[in-house]
């Protein structure tokens, strides 16, 4: 792919962590015209004194695993210094996405990878469920690392009614899942299934999963309360020693005021805490929380339509908003 001057000047934050002077654009941009690829123009930071100064030589990553990461993630929200670690860059690129990317949809979906990889959850025979999975490429990529998955997502009337049909955002099937070519035909027909499901009335036969996940998604079921009672209900989908992944909306604005009810809700910290001390209270391992909303430009920056390449935070209704990520374990039984 021929780089453009966008990739440069995220090149310099991502690989640099500064913006670019007017001599490297000017620079650069001879290299643009003349028709580098991205991988080169990537390759061309990596060799910098500026670079190896800060950062090192780069080690090569075995092909197939991940880098390891020095801490387990936390509950915690979005934030730069996050999504252009070193293995949310590696699982964005086995996502489909470039790596270090600015969106927060790519934070949810690494996030949620990361967290289940670090738990030990994402290897043959492993068996995860799917909420609202949308066309999201997470379904394919579990396939592909060899987990049995069960997709789901709400039957096509009620997601028509909702919206999610009209803005692309919903499945009919499992078709429709692996657009990106993330699994080989053969193994995402012998890996996956799909079945309709309303998150606010999950089937009691959805059981013995060692893994579950949704994806922005509870925040969406009609109130604060609903999306709650979904991440708790959920947890009974879960075989013991199973983990639960979800993200949400957080207000970044407000403790007090937010968005309780409707289409889209937001989560204050507050409630994001009682829901903690809720899946405690049944029993439930909750992972800290961590409410760090990120200290560089990037994270500072409310996105507002038409949306940029920085799109970290949003304004939703009059409150910025960004997403969080939440980890809760069911224990195993005790001997």
């Amino acid at each position: 792919m021929r780089a453009t001057m966008d990739d440069v000047r995220h090149a310099y934050r991502l690989f640099l962590g500064r913006e670019p002077d007017e001599h490297g654009l000017e620079s650069h941009a001879r290299l643009v015209e003349s028709g580098i690829e991205t991988t080169d123009l990537a390759r061309g930071f990596f060799g910098t004194r500026e670079f190896i100064a800060t950062t090192g030589c780069l080690v090569k990553v075995e092909r197939g695993e991940p880098p390891h990461a020095i801490n387990r993630l936390h509950c915690q929200a979005c934030t730069r210094h996050q999504i252009e670690s070193a293995e949310f860059l590696y699982w964005a690129g086995r996502l489909g996405e470039r790596p270090g990317g600015l969106h927060r949809k790519v934070w949810e979906w690494c996030f949620i990878t990361q967290a289940l990889w670090e738990r030990g959850k994402l290897g043959p025979s492993s068996r995860g469920l799917g909420f609202a999975v949308g066309v999201e490429p997470l379904t394919p990529m579990f396939a592909n690392l060899g987990c049995d998955i069960l997709a789901t997502d709400l039957d096509h009337e009620s997601a028509a009614q909702a919206g999610w049909v009209a803005s692309n955002q919903h499945a009919d099937g499992a078709e429709q899942l692996n657009l990106r070519g993330l699994c080989s035909p053969e193994d995402f027909t012998r890996h996956v299934r799909f079945r309709n499901v309303d998150m606010n009335h999950i089937q009691k036969d959805l059981r013995g999963f060692d893994f579950l996940w949704s994806s922005c998604a509870l925040e969406h079921l009609g109130s604060l309360a609903h999306g709650m009672d979904f991440v708790v209900n959920a947890m009974d989908c879960l075989a013991p020693g199973g983990v639960a992944v979800h993200t949400t909306e957080i207000n970044c604005d407000s403790d007090e005021h937010t968005i309780e009810t409707g289409g889209s809700v937001i989560y204050r910290k507050r409630d994001l805490l009682a829901l903690a001390d809720r899946l405690r209270g049944f029993g439930y391992e909750v992972e800290p929380m961590d409410f760090h909303l990120g200290d560089t430009a990037a994270d500072a920056h409310i996105d507002d339509a038409p949306y940029t390449t920085t799109h970290l935070k949003l304004r939703i209704g009059p409150y910025a908003s960004t997403s969080f990520g939440l980890i809760v374990t069911r224990p195993r039984a005790k001997s």
